[in-house]
């Protein structure tokens, strides 16, 4: 670190104060708090400790800073501006308006050197352990000797709220137990929450709690730049662990009557404590240089002019000039590291074309045909299937890595021939999450955020829930990251309704950005990775069966092509010999062969023909053209059923009012699945029995 300047750090830090005040204000919304009280940290933090280059945001191997405690976005937008990024006076000024490059909490925009959209707490901490593993990986696989490609640190700053959540606990302690020495995470401790003072509901000893976990900890005085460079500087160096340096800081630093209380964290300051702000910091000659005499002139008239929409905000070249100082040394490693990029892929091609590839969205063409023409000798669990698939998928995709919550070997979420990630050993491409499914998703997340891999994270279904705000971060964020869920309904059999999901299926399909798969056979199966591993689309949720699948949805007279599966259903078995039909049942996952099995028996002992359509996934159909929904289904001029095992309780009907549901409206049971499967009416038989009563009611 270079000596640091304290008199232009406290400079620089009230000019923040400043942005953070007057955009908030001209919103009159936003958190105040955090920008006001971390202003000092965060300058010291972007001047004198993180490598990055502003004009290269997207370099491979910049450090990254998480602003985990999201609701203080006006601290990260006001210093990625003085630092150089692209993020300007009037993108600050349009803070929390429509189409804004600012909005209420950071979203992704790595052109803007924003790394994660972040908000609900805890989730960008978790984030943060991913991105560290992924550098860690990165190393281990790429570097050689004399060839130190990754290196870079992943910086996170939290605040109370953050370390409340439960995620938080789970990312730290995987973190502790991995030993990532390059995730440096920064508290803002001060000791404020929305409803009070932390006393009334958070006295545990943090730091203990850390080092617990297998944490190096400090403590440093956040209002102090020296006192919080020199401490950081020596936590850096420390061991082989993660590192925690606990910033005392004073929420609301700069104000007068709402300083370290609540009232700052959650709404604008006001005009009074602005101009306290005004007359009290810095910003007072910053005001002089433009002919206002802050102690003689009306300053109140002064602001409520400066408060309206139109008014620009105040430029201050010094604070951008001393942030800029660092830019030659930047540069300087940067233009290093580019050099030493090129001297390695004379030296190592294979190795650089695949850090090329893995930033590049497509699937090689082996794989792709391999895919395409998937094929098993006999129906078996889908989860069986999928755990074959992904070994195929993981041949060919180098920079797929993940892992599952201690189940992976009921998910198969797993890479066979390869090793666990372990203390002191990346090499591998297996994470054990351990029980902990919240961090999992945020931790996968951020693995998909570092750029160069793609992540899978598996577990039961019925523990989406626990990482269900990853999933819908995942989907917000269009991240490569793979989600697959096992023992996906009632057939999970004899644990009982706790561990049947049956409710979770059309949950996933209300997140926008998210596509969910349920794949009946072997040939579902591989081109639903195909869909996720062909283009940058977003997130993917694979949903399996425990129980192997029915014989007679296991193959179709006319296998589904990939045009087919990509409008999200196709014609799985029509009747015999016709060309017209009574009636259309549409089935997915395990239902599909007991519809097709009810079809036939239908055919041949009722007299009523039926097309099967198997609805792999839902979401594409529905927004398939009208003309291939319409040749599917016709003009319902006949029944249409749709047969899933899951809940669809509060769904309009996805497609048309005359769809008739054979779904289930309760919770299960424990019984054997076989025997879940005919009592909630999902047999052969039962699905027959569904359909005459139709015919019987309605006339047909």
């Amino acid at each position: 670190m270079s000596e640091l300047n304290s008199r232009k750090v406290l400079q620089t830090a009230d000019y923040i104060r400043y942005l953070s005040l007057i955009c908030i204000e001209k919103a009159q919304s936003g958190h105040p708090g955090l920008p006001l009280g971390c202003a000092n940290l965060g300058v010291v933090l972007y001047r004198y400790f993180l490598r990055h280059c502003p004009a290269t945001p997207d370099w491979m191997n910049r450090d990254r800073f998480v602003l985990s405690a999201g609701h203080g976005s006006m601290l990260l937008y006001s210093l990625l501006h003085v630092s150089g990024f692209d993020m300007s006076l009037d993108d600050l000024n349009r803070f929390r308006q429509w189409k804004s490059h600012t909005p209420g909490h950071p979203e992704l925009q790595i052109t803007r050197g924003i790394e994660t959209t972040t908000g609900p707490l805890g989730q960008g901490f978790a984030n943060a352990v991913g991105m560290a593993i992924a550098s860690k990986w990165r190393a281990e696989r790429y570097n050689r000797p004399g060839y130190d490609l990754f290196n870079y640190r992943i910086y996170v700053l939290v605040g109370d709220g953050c370390l409340m959540e439960g995620i938080s606990y789970e990312a730290a302690s995987l973190a502790g137990h991995l030993g990532l020495d390059n995730l440096v995470t920064i508290y803002d401790s001060n000791h404020i929450s929305i409803d009070g003072n932390t006393d009334i509901t958070f006295t545990e000893d943090v730091a203990a709690r850390f080092r617990a976990q297998g944490w190096e900890v400090a403590f440093a005085d956040g209002e102090n730049p020296e006192d919080f460079a020199t401490t950081l500087e020596a936590l850096i160096q420390t061991g082989a662990k993660p590192k925690l340096l606990i910033a005392n800081t004073v929420i609301g630093s700069g104000l007068k009557e709402k300083r370290d209380t609540n009232a700052i964290h959650g709404a604008p300051a006001g005009r009074d404590e602005i101009l306290y702000f005004l007359r009290h910091s810095a910003t007072k000659s910053m005001l002089s240089m433009t002919g206002m005499d802050p102690d003689h002139h009306d300053l109140a008239g002064w602001l409520n002019d400066h408060l309206q929409p139109e008014s620009p905000l105040l430029d201050n070249p010094d604070a951008r000039e001393f942030m800029n100082e660092a830019s030659p040394e930047q540069n300087r490693l940067y233009e290093n590291w580019l050099a030493l990029w090129s001297r390695y892929q004379e030296e190592y091609p294979e190795a650089a074309l695949e850090i090329k590839n893995n930033h590049t969205p497509g699937i090689p063409h082996d794989l792709d045909q391999a895919l395409r023409g998937y094929a098993e000798q006999s129906p078996d669990a889908t989860r069986n299937v999928s755990g074959r698939v992904l070994n195929l998928c993981a041949g060919g995709v180098p920079a797929l890595i993940g892992g599952s919550a201690d189940l992976a070997g009921s998910t198969k979420a797993v890479i066979k021939g390869s090793s666990t990630l372990a203390p002191g050993d990346f090499s591998g491409r297996n994470l054990a999450y351990g029980i902990r499914e919240h961090a999992m998703g945020a931790v996968g997340n951020g693995i998909a955020l570092d750029g160069g891999n793609i992540a899978f994270s598996g577990t039961f279904f019925s523990f989406m829930d626990y990482m269900k705000p990853a999933v819908r971060l995942a989907a917000l964020m269009k991240l490569r990251h793979l989600f697959l869920y096992s023992h996906d309904s009632i057939y999970l059999g004899e644990d009982g309704p706790t561990h049947q999901p049956i409710e979770h299926l059309n949950s996933l399909r209300l997140i926008p950005g998210l596509t969910t798969f349920r794949p009946a056979n072997d040939r579902e199966t591989a081109l639903a990775f195909r869909y996720f591993l062909e283009s940058d689309r977003g997130p993917v949720a694979i949903v399996t069966t425990r129980q192997k699948i029915n014989p007679q949805g296991w193959r179709s007279a006319k296998e589904v092509t990939w045009e087919q599966f990509g409008l999200g259903a196709y014609e799985f078995q029509s009747p015999t010999g016709k060309s017209s039909f009574d009636m259309i049942l549409l089935a997915s996952g395990s239902e599909l062969g007991s519809a097709a099995a009810a079809a036939r028996n239908l055919e041949k002992n009722d007299h009523i023909s039926a097309r099967v359509i198997s609805v792999p996934c839902l979401e594409l159909f529905s927004r398939a053209p009208q003309a291939y929904r319409r040749e599917l289904l016709g003009d319902f001029s006949v029944p249409v059923f749709l047969v899933e095992a899951a809940s669809f309780r509060g769904i309009d009907s996805w497609f048309h009012p005359d769809i008739q549901r054979i779904d289930i409206q309760r919770f299960g049971s424990s019984a054997p699945g076989g025997e879940l499967g005919d009592r909630f009416g999902f047999s052969p038989e039962a699905i027959r029995n569904a359909v005459l009563d139709f015919f019987k009611q309605n006339n047909h």
